[in-house]
């Protein structure tokens, strides 16, 4: 079901672009100008960690998933989900543009978007002003790779790994007169083995749930973007991007139920056949006026269409001769449409730097499943697990911000305001033959509101290698379509889940105190940090008829204190060490839920990477992280670990790159989730296939 969100990426792909430049120049983005260095691949500009995508092979040639593996306080799961600080509602930004689905289901694109795409990423508890207050712990910023005049007109790359995973790519760089033409495509084939079990105990019975799964997804990504230099003042950027994507998946789910005295009173094998089909088209147009030296404007419109259907076949078998007993199968049709729009203008006068802007969101999401029973002979329609619904939703926000220098300290102080509108429309065929409901719609679910999104940011830059730095942001998460519609969605048997539509909004308060040591060869990077949320929302479990399913609730107010440390180290030219950490106090109020009082829990993780040039053309990585246990509301998520590691050799003077890279080498990502509430008892185990070696060639003309 997840799998179908990979579609994001073609909107991800048709956002506009940095221009190329060193990472040790000036970088003008959007007419917000910022200044910074780089150390090790990394530069700290505007209070935002960059990272050098391109500057880095293993990551060029892999997945965006894999490269975030370079970034210091970020962990990439083994399905492609990012977490930073301990929290995996990181605000997912593309060159500085929002895309829901990213952020909400962000493992599936990037496990599947060719880095070679990228040119940097940004992470920072304090974004820009620009940038839309969407995720709690602030944003991570992924800039499409943009070849000027200085690169090569063409890049080819070829990877293969094991089980029938196959990746090809190819940039196309051209630059005629005033413009300049970027075309690019990419396929990728992969075979992934899933396992899952589940043990649950309740008063009542105990379940045991084994499932097995092999899908093999296909993705096909090409997209041109051609930018016009209208003159030495101006430029038009339009872009347009297709993408398809195929998926097919076989499961096998063994499910038992025993009596409290151990007796087995059911016994259900159930097969999954799935098929999904994805469709995406996206546009763009942008454009950028330098007025004069101090002042700029620019205003963008992107808008994307992405639709999928899914067939999900279900056949359950007697375990004593495998006969089919059983037959029913799902239809899900699903249509999403995503508009953006804004313009921002900046001003600098006598030391003063001002920013205004605006940024307006739509977005619709048409949801519809068809279930059918298998009735003597002939699938019938089934109402009562059919539904549709219709979701938008309407942000208006404005902007302003000022900044200003007196010498070695800097302030900067800012707002954001912001109405937003939705509307949630259900329908069931079951409703059909209740008098209520004659003559009505469906459920309508709608809300509106006003507010405003303060911040402020102070530095103190003791010396040239020293500095201090105060801030403070509120943000917020949002609940999309799937998280307030009120109907059993259980097309993943293993994973059943239904909305809520009491669903509110939750508010971040962010509070940072960091500071930043920069020496020659070596740079650390220590901060406090303080989370205090309002109608926190996360995924509660509940038992229903046997099943297990899952529901994100509003658990009420919470707060976590923290600190983290990153740095590099450089102690000789060939040699680069990365590190981090972070640990923290995670509460929350387990008394909406039916605990006795509030839960509490120590966590940490840590990580690391070293790289070494063991000859001018040959390039050796490991990396590797460790994450304890973590909160949930339930329960706990067990800590787990990976290792992963990667030796490019180059040939033909740089011109091509041969990178051999093993991913997860102990195969440790398991994810094991444990509940133990007062009504309810369960152990939950999730693998992937994600011990997987690939070979990557890297062609530049």
């Amino acid at each position: 079901m997840r799998q179908i969100l990979l579609l994001p990426l073609a909107a991800l792909l048709a956002m506009p672009v940095f221009s190329q430049t060193p990472a040790d120049t000036t970088l003008t983005i959007r007419n917000i100008e910022i200044q910074g260095t780089r150390f090790a691949g990394l530069s700290e500009r505007g209070g935002m960690k960059i990272l050098r995508v391109d500057n880095n092979l293993s990551s060029v040639t892999n997945t965006a998933a894999k490269a975030f593996r370079q970034f210091p306080s970020v962990i990439t799961y083994m399905e492609g989900a990012v977490t930073y600080r301990g929290s995996g509602n990181v605000g997912m930004l593309v060159d500085g543009v929002p895309y829901g689905l990213l952020e909400e289901y962000s493992g599936d694109v990037l496990i599947q978007l060719p880095a070679l795409f990228f040119n940097q990423i940004s992470l920072g508890a304090f974004p820009p002003i620009n940038a839309v207050p969407d995720g709690d712990v602030g944003i991570l910023n992924l800039v499409p790779r943009m070849y000027g005049t200085g690169d090569s007109p063409l890049y080819v790359t070829l990877g293969a790994g094991w089980n029938e995973r196959y990746n090809a790519g190819a940039v196309l760089n051209l630059h005629p007169g005033k413009f300049h033409i970027n075309a690019k495509y990419n396929y990728r084939r992969e075979y992934r083995e899933r396992s899952f079990s589940k043990s649950t105990a309740t008063a009542k019975n105990r379940t045991e749930m084994n499932n097995n799964a092999t899908a093999r997804p296909d993705v096909h990504v090409a997209d041109m973007k051609v930018d016009y230099d209208l003159s030495a003042k101006d430029r038009i950027t339009v872009h347009g991007l297709y993408h398809l994507m195929d998926y097919s998946r076989y499961g096998r789910i063994n499910n038992r139920v025993f009596n409290p005295k151990g007796e087995q009173m059911k016994y259900v094998i159930r097969n999954r056949y799935n098929d999904q089909r994805q469709e995406a088209y996206a546009a763009e147009a942008y454009w950028n006026h330098e007025i004069s030296e101090n002042q700029g404007f620019y205003t963008v419109f992107n808008y994307n269409n992405f639709s999928y259907d899914e067939d999900n076949d279900f056949k359950n078998e007697n375990p004593q001769n495998g006969n089919i007993v059983l037959e029913d199968n799902q239809s899900i049709d699903h249509t999403k449409h995503n508009y953006f729009w804004g313009f921002g203008y900046g001003q600098e006068i006598d030391g003063w730097d001002f920013k205004l802007g605006y940024i307006g969101r739509a977005r619709n999401e048409d949801y519809l499943t068809a279930a059918f029973d298998k009735v003597d002979g002939s699938f019938e329609l089934s109402p009562a697990k059919s539904y549709n619904y219709d979701f938008n939703r309407y942000l208006n926000l404005i902007y302003a911000d000022v900044v200003k220098n007196w010498g070695a300290f800097n302030a900067e102080i800012g707002i954001q305001a912001e109405f937003s509108h939705f509307k949630m429309n259900e329908f069931s065929p079951s409703w059909i033959n209740d008098p209520y409901w004659q003559g009505i719609k469906g459920k309508e679910n709608k809300s509106s509101r006003f507010h405003l999104y303060p911040r402020a940011r102070f530095t103190y830059e003791v010396n040239k290698s020293n500095r201090l730095s105060l801030s403070y942001q509120q943000r917020v998460i949002r609940p999309n379509g799937s998280y307030l519609c009120s109907f059993l969605n259980n097309s993943d048997p293993t994973h059943i889940i239904q909305g809520n539509p009491g669903l509110k909004d939750e508010f971040i308060h962010n509070v940072e105190l960091g500071y930043q040591f920069s020496a020659p060869r070596f740079r650390l990077t220590p901060a406090i940090y303080y989370r205090n949320r309002t109608n926190r929302i996360m995924e509660v479990a509940s038992q229903v008829n046997d099943e297990t399913v899952w529901k994100k609730e509003n658990i009420g107010h919470s707060q976590a204190v923290g600190a983290d440390l990153s740095g590099s180290w450089n102690p000789v030219r060939i040699l680069t060490v990365g590190f981090s950490g972070d640990i923290y106090r995670d509460e929350i109020d387990g008394r909406t839920i039916g605990y006795g009082e509030k839960k509490s829990l120590v966590c940490w993780d840590v990580k690391g990477n070293v790289n070494v040039s063991i000859t001018p053309t040959t390039d050796f990585q490991v990396d590797g992280f460790y994450v304890s246990d973590q909160l949930t509301p339930q329960g706990k998520i067990k800590g787990r670990y990976s290792v992963n590691a990667g030796l490019s050799q180059y040939f033909l003077n740089r011109k091509l790159c041969a990178n051999l890279s093993i991913n997860n080498i102990f195969d440790s990502l398991e994810e094991t989730t444990i509940i133990d509430a007062p009504n309810l008892e369960m152990t939950q185990k999730r693998n992937r296939d994600a011990r997987v070696a690939w070979l990557t060639l890297t062609y530049r003309l």
